[in-house]
């Protein structure tokens, strides 16, 4: 019972902190993330958001990597990290991430986070390796805004350093 009335304070935190906006296609917003790829790019972790021969690279710090990495590995970690809670908050209060946003911003990465639950949805601003993690964990596309994909997308060379 605890867990629940702990799951539902979560989830009244997280209405009252929303902010609504009606949800557009991801054809009208930007380019949807075909993959994604942490790599170590000079001691620097790095998430890839690929489509085609071309990418964007966000440096993420450990944990987000971490997380993301056990998504993309299909490994979990021994104990449940911020990400893997935040999904199970949400499924407990009958809610999904449906789409995550990245746009470039002063040269720093924001993120859009949809969020749906019965027939309401909200949208999140977010850190966008955090928005990336919970993405990944409930499958929801990652689509980057056009002008993002077009002034901060890179032609593919196959990075030099570990992949996951």
């Amino acid at each position: 019972m605890k867990s629940v009335r702990t799951a539902v304070v979560m989830g009244a935190c997280l209405i009252m902190l929303c902010t609504f906006a009606p949800m557009a296609g991801a054809e009208d917003i930007g380019v949807e993330v075909q993959e994604v790829k942490v790599v170590i790019v000079e001691q620097s972790l790095v998430v890839l958001l690929i489509v085609g021969n071309r990418f964007v690279p966000i440096h993420v710090d450990a944990t987000v990597a971490g997380s993301i990495h056990s998504v993309l590995s299909g490994t979990p970690t021994p104990r449940p990290l911020s990400h893997d809670l935040t999904r199970l908050i949400l499924l407990e209060l009958g809610a999904k991430v449906t789409r995550v946003v990245i746009t470039l911003k002063e040269k720093t990465y924001y993120a859009d986070l949809t969020i749906t639950m019965g027939d309401r949805t909200w949208i999140f601003d977010s850190r966008s390796s955090d928005a990336i993690a919970l993405a990944l964990l409930f499958k929801a596309p990652i689509v980057v805004a056009k002008a993002t994909w077009d002034s901060a997308s890179q032609a593919w060379e196959a990075p030099k350093g570990e992949t996951s």
